[in-house]
């Protein structure tokens, strides 16, 4: 791939992680017990949500996936970089 292709990749890359940041921090308020019961419960079912990560040590992020195995939601999907 040329230069302006891997600028292109990178520029996309970095949108994604400014919008999983908004995303993300979007549900982090109130006490610190309701923010840990929104982030590992299913908001349709309230089970419990699996977690898998993928880490891309070439662009330095991870993926964090949360599905719920009761009802099969995609619960969310995160991207976060590393520092």
């Amino acid at each position: 791939m040329d230069k302006s292709g891997d600028l292109q990749n990178e520029e996309l890359l970095n949108e994604e992680l400014e919008l999983g940041i908004h995303e993300t921090l979007s549900q982090f308020y109130g006490p610190a017990s309701d923010v840990v019961e929104r982030y590992m419960h299913c908001v349709l079912c309230g089970a419990n949500l699996h977690f898998s990560h993928i880490t891309d040590f070439t662009h330095s992020i991870t993926h964090e996936m949360a599905r719920c195995p009761e009802c099969g939601t995609r619960a969310r999907k995160v991207s976060h970089r590393l520092q």
